[in-house]
C-alpha cells in the first residue's frame, strides 16, 4: 500500500452509488477494493490509493458507463465532501467556497490537489491527481477529473440556483474518441495534451453569492476544519508530511530536498536535522517512495519494465533494475511474476 494516501468512504461510496449497479453488482465492486458493502455506510472510514483505484476500475468495467466520471459528478452535492462540503454551503459566495475547497482537501482525501488563481476577469480552477494516481491507474485518474469537473458544475448550481458554464475545458490527458457528453455536459469543447487540467470560469460568474450563506455557520465550520488540519499535523511524524510532500511535488522526476525545504518554509539543514531526530534521510524517504511505486506499478500488465523505469524518473532501465534488486532481493520481472 502507497502509505498515506486515502480517501474518504463517502466520495468511494458516492462514485459506487452512481454507477446505478445491482446489489450483486455493487459486491462485486466492493470485493474489488477489498470491502463489503456494508462498509460504504462507514463515513469515517478511509480507503487507500490502491483500494479506490481497484474500486474505481471494477465500477468502470461492470457499469459499462465509460463516462462514468461525468455522469457521477452530475448528480453529486458538497455533503460527500464532508465538514468541507458544510463549509462550502455556508460561503459567502462561490469564489470563496472554491478557495476552502483548496484549502481543505487533505481532510477528505490525500489523492488530489485542487488550486483556485484569479487572473484579470477569470478564474483558474486546477484539477490534479497525485501523479502516483496517474502512473498507477491513468484511467481512473481521468475519470476523476471528469467527476470533479462535472461535479464542481453542479456543486455550483446547488449553491448559488444558477446554471454556471466554464469558458474553457482543459485536460492534461489525450483526446477521447467520443467527445459528445463532454460537450453537453460543459457546454465547451475540451481541450486535451494540455498542460494542466484545469476550467476556466469568469470571475463574474463565480462571484454569485451562495444561497445558504451563513457568516455565524461558516466560521464554527472554518474552526473545525482548521482544528482538524492542526490534529493531522501534531499527530503525523515529521518524515510522513516530508513525505506527503515529495509526493505532492513529484511530476516526472523527484524533487530535489531544496525544493521540498522550501515548500515546508524550512532550510535545508533543518529539514535534514528533523529526519535525522528520526532515524531517516531524504534519500531514504525517496526511496522508500520509489519502491512502493515501482511494486504497484509492476501490477500492471500492460507497462513493460522500461516504462516503469522511465516513469519513476531513471534514465536507464538497467539503473531501475539494479534499485529494484537492491529494494527487494528481486528483478522487477520475477517480482511480476511471483504477484502473479
Amino acid at each position: 500500500m502507497t502509505s498515506g494516501l486515502w480517501v474518504s468512504m463517502p466520495i468511494i461510496r458516492n462514485l459506487v452509488e452512481g454507477t446505478g449497479c445491482n446489489g450483486p453488482e455493487i459486491e462485486l465492486i466492493c470485493r474489488a477494493g477489498g470491502i463489503s458493502p456494508d462498509l460504504l455506510e462507514e463515513a469515517d472510514h478511509k480507503l487507500s490509493l490502491e483500494q479506490n483505484c481497484a474500486i474505481m476500475e471494477a465500477a468502470l468495467t461492470i457499469s459499462g458507463d465509460q463516462c462514468l466520471g461525468l455522469h457521477t459528478g452530475e448528480k453529486t452535492t458538497a455533503v460527500v465532501l464532508g465538514i468541507t462540503g458544510h463549509l462550502m454551503q455556508s460561503s459567502k459566495d462561490v469564489l470563496d467556497a472554491l478557495r476552502h475547497l483548496q484549502q481543505f482537501t487533505s481532510v477528505f482525501t490525500r489523492l488530489y490537489h485542487f488550486a483556485v488563481e484569479i487572473r484579470h476577469a477569470e478564474v483558474f480552477y486546477y484539477c490534479e491527481p497525485l501523479e502516483v494516481w496517474n502512473n498507477i491507474s491513468p484511467e481512473t485518474a481521468r475519470q476523476s477529473v471528469d467527476f470533479a469537473y462535472a461535479g464542481a458544475i453542479h456543486v455550483i448550481f446547488l449553491l448559488t440556483g444558477k446554471r454556471v458554464f466554464p469558458k474553457k475545458v482543459m485536460y492534461r490527458y489525450q483526446r477521447t474518441a467520443d467527445t459528445r457528453e463532454y460537450e453537453r455536459v460543459f457546454k465547451c469543447q475540451p481541450l486535451f495534451n494540455q498542460a494542466a487540467n484545469c476550467m476556466v470560469f469568469s470571475l463574474a460568474d463565480l462571484q454569485a453569492p451562495v444561497l445558504g450563506y451563513n457568516k455565524e455557520l461558516n466560521q464554527v465550520f472554518l474552526q473545525l476544519l482548521e482544528a482538524e488540519i492542526k490534529k493531522q499535523s501534531a499527530g503525523a511524524a515529521f518524515s510522513s508530511q516530508v513525505k506527503q510532500m515529495i509526493l505532492k511535488q513529484f511530476r516526472v522526476q523527484f524533487p530535489q530536498v531544496e525544493e521540498v525545504a522550501a515548500q515546508m518554509h524550512l532550510t535545508t539543514r533543518t529539514l535534514q536535522r528533523k529526519l535525522q531526530e528520526e532515524n531517516t534521510t531524504f534519500r531514504t524517504l525517496v526511496d522508500g517512495i520509489k519502491e512502493e511505486l515501482a511494486c504497484n506499478l509492476l501490477l500492471n500488465k500492460n507497462l513493460s519494465v522500461t516504462e516503469i523505469a522511465y516513469q519513476l524518473g531513471y534514465a536507464e532501465p538497467s539503473t531501475f533494475q539494479r534499485a529494484f534488486r537492491q529494494w527487494t532481493g528481486k528483478s522487477p520481472n520475477a517480482f511480476r511474476r511471483q504477484s502473479g
